[in-house]
């Protein structure tokens, strides 16, 4: 009888088995299992048994069998179909392929085909990632709850690998040659390359860690690795994993690199190099271990069913879809290949009432005291939940006469069957909630439940997003629709209520309000509990800021939806859409907007704010003399900007343009979505070389344009302290002054010297 918690699954093509690693207090069982998985074909019955004719005698088809099986969501028809079960596990997807290809790719339906084997294999064996288990020679057996809250902590050893190349420039290169390699604690440095290699190598096969961290092992020092191994002639020696049947070495990636378009902006995932038997997690690019840390990816790993390395390099929206794919199977649903739920025709009227999204109310622009935020509880999550909604619910068959219908569009719902998603979403929205509570509560470890929390909250976030995703399985344009409708209605309830009650309402977004008594009938925390029980929803007060500033936008007379700064009267400082929340602002720029933010948030009252500002603007100018003088280190002044193209695509000659040149001229490929770093030096020239320059050329000797910088300040100045008169021009001209001792208050649009 072999213990263990279930690290990694994988599938072993070569010797066609699924093999599962244990861990097991500093040990690892290595279990390997026979698996023969099946697909399904729908299709008229003639085509079935031209389908079986062609199989027959195919040498990739072990059987086949005519069967019938629930194909649609929440239907108890069942139709005839041909299931398929290949001869190996590597014929899987090329076998499907095949038949699809003779329907020309959309006659017939497929089912079963491109869920993950480890997570297929897991299911069918009744356990699940990072569970604790037995093997008896023929089956996994274990006594834990899959969704449990508490469970054991699997055992887990780790310790981070760090390689350092030997190279005179700092831009990295595969034709540097290894200087030394860190495993925890011991630093390998032999006296050739070679040695260096194997010795750091042989050390980790005897420390023999669960988790191998690396920060950027995706992106550049595994590939480098590869490289490095490849020129020393020592390839085959370099197993960083477990699974030494891997003859030609481990260390080549499992899936390729590639860039992609999300929400509208470009993103870069790097190639996935995984390791077998041992997880390999790259710091520098898992979302998931960023947000949550380990905590947090163990808990999505085992309720998702996703082994943990595979989730790291994945997001909450894989999770969130395999999380559905499960539940699915379990209530014996078969898994559409290709989603077939096409978007209804709807009028161009139609269109208009049905797509609008989210509720903004537009902000009262200013400075506002005694102002509080009131917010709902996972607000779509919850609206999913408390109506009913999913693909098959949204326009049911069995209930066309449903007096359940969503507001301003009529769609009915469903009133005899609880839909898919609501079934996935019920355990998750509990279990974070208790996360939540818990990482407040003293008799508990607050940062693990606090990482854990926030885990499962983007698994929410994206919840809702993938509803509208035209790729997504269970996605349906009419119940991501639906789900926007009723949020609509949510925030509209909420404003009126408070309205009522006696409150002014200063600012809306999609599911929280701001608002400052008037002439209030009660209290803000009565108010909360009368919107929630009007709305079914959870509405909590986050908190009572002692003021707040609504922002305009930039050159238009409106207050800006999402952009905003106030201090609770815990004290705790409130900030939203302006620089200081960009990834791409330098680090001088963030600390003289925080600096400003500070002085600000020592003001009780809003006369206290407004005595603050002559203050706030010393900060700037004490920051712009110190560009001035050339004192700020380079290094705070290094905008880093995301690539959304290659540099033929660029249009106009931007900054990012002339850096990505420097890059190409130093044979340094940046993928659309990566990011590059670089000071400007000369923003006016017009030769790309001089504009610019890249982190990774730096020699020392950079020298910063003053002129570009002054006026990046007087924009994050401006950003602050529009509403209260303030320009960008006007500070620009200001912030180019030497400083005189006097200190100045905009107003009226002129700046005036004060005492």
């Amino acid at each position: 009888m072999l213990r263990g918690s279930v690290l990694d699954v994988h599938a072993d093509y070569h010797r066609n088995l699924m093999v599962t690693w244990l861990a097991a207090g500093g040990k690892t069982l290595r279990v390997e299992d026979r698996y023969e998985p099946r697909f399904l074909v729908a299709a008229p019955r003639s085509d079935l048994y031209e389908i079986a004719g062609k199989l027959h005698d195919s040498p990739f088809v072990k059987t086949l069998d005519f069967t019938d099986a629930r194909l649609t969501l929440g239907s108890i028809d069942r139709t005839a179909v041909l299931a398929v079960t290949p001869r190996t596990l590597q014929n899987f997807h090329g076998l499907a392929t095949l038949v699809d290809s003779w329907g020309r790719y959309h006659r017939y339906r497929l089912f079963d085909v491109d869920i993950r084997f480890p997570t297929r294999y897991l299911e069918d064996c009744g356990i699940f990632c990072n569970a604790a288990v037995r093997w008896d020679g023929k089956a996994f057996h274990t006594t834990e709850d899959q969704w449990a809250l508490d469970y054991p902590a699997p055992p887990y050893t780790s310790t981070d690998l760090e390689i350092t190349a030997d190279q005179a420039s700092t831009i990295p290169s595969y034709a540097a040659p290894v200087r030394s390699i860190r495993i925890g604690d011991e630093t390998f440095h032999e006296s050739t390359e070679a040695d260096t290699i194997l010795s750091a190598v042989t050390a980790l096969q005897q420390l023999n860690p669960d988790i191998l961290y690396t920060k950027g092992g995706d992106s550049f020092w595994f590939p480098y690795l590869s490289h490095r191994a490849q020129a020393c002639g020592i390839s085959a020696s370099v197993h960083l994993g477990r699974d030494h049947w891997e003859k030609a070495g481990d260390v080549h990636p499992k899936k390729q690199a590639k860039s992609y378009l999300s929400y509208g902006q470009v993103v870069y995932r790097p190639a996935f190099y995984t390791l077998r038997g041992r997880a390999h997690i790259d710091t520098a690019s898992s979302f998931l271990y960023g947000e949550s840390s380990l905590y947090g990816l163990v808990d999505i790993s085992r309720c998702s069913n996703i082994p943990l390395q595979l989730l790291s390099r994945l997001g909450p929206g894989t999770a969130i879809s395999q999380m559905q794919t499960n539940t699915a199977r379990r209530l014996g649903d078969h898994i559409p290949w290709k989603k077939n739920l096409p978007e209804g025709w709807k009028t161009g009227l139609e269109l208009l009432h049905s797509d609008r999204g989210g509720l903004m109310l537009e902000p009262v622009v200013g400075l506002h005291e005694d102002a509080w935020e009131l917010d709902y509880a996972s607000l779509y999550p919850n609206i999913m939940l408390l109506h009913n909604i999913s693909p098959e619910t949204i326009l049911c068959s069995c209930c066309p006469d449903s007096p359940h219908r969503v507001p301003q569009l009529g769609y009915h719902l469903c009133q005899r069957h609880e839909g898919l998603l609501p079934r996935v979403l019920r355990p998750i929205l509990h279990r974070r909630f208790c996360y939540k509570a818990r990482s407040k509560h003293p008799g508990y470890d607050h940062e693990r439940y606090q990482q854990l929390q926030k885990a499962w909250k983007w698994v929410l976030i994206v919840c809702f997003g993938y509803t509208g995703y035209r790729n997504a399985r269970y996605g349906r344009i009419e119940c991501h629709e639906s789900i926007t409708a009723f949020s609509r209605d949510a925030l509209l309830t909420a404003k009126e209520t408070a309205e009522q009650a006696g409150y002014r309402v200063l600012h809306g977004i999609v599911d929280s309000l701001w608002v400052t008594p008037a002439s209030p009938t009660m209290t803000v925390a009565a108010l909360s509990r009368r919107i929630s029980q009007h709305t079914g929803i959870r509405m909590a007060v986050d908190g009572r800021f002692r003021w707040i500033v609504f922002l305009p936008c930039a050159n238009l007379p409106v207050g800006a939806l999402t952009r905003y700064y106030g201090v609770f009267d815990t004290g705790e400082l409130k900030v939203r859409g302006v620089e200081i929340r960009q990834r791409d602002t330098p680090a001088f720029l963030r600390a003289a907007q925080q600096s400003i933010l500070t002085v600000l948030g020592n003001a009780q009252t809003a006369a206290a704010f407004h005595a603050s500002l002559p203050a706030a603007v010393d900060v700037l100018r004490e920051a712009a003399a110190r560009l001035r003088s050339g004192t700020v280190p380079v290094h705070e002044l290094v905008v880093c900007s995301r690539v959304t193209r290659s540099p033929d695509q660029y249009a106009v000659n931007t900054l990012v343009k002339a850096a990505l040149l420097q890059l190409q001229d130093a044979d340094v490929a940046v993928e659309p979505g990566q990011s590059v770093r670089y000071l400007v030096t000369h923003e006016a020239s017009p030769h790309y070389r001089d504009r610019v320059r890249t982190v990774e050329t730096f020699t020392g000797t950079e020298q910063a344009d003053s002129a570009y910088y002054l006026r990046q300040l007087a924009t994050c100045g401006e950003s602050l302290l529009s509403p209260f008169g303030y320009t960008s021009e006007g500070l620009d001209t200001l912030l180019n002054q030497p400083a005189t001792g006097e200190r100045y208050l905009k107003t009226q649009g002129h700046q005036v010297p004060i005492d």
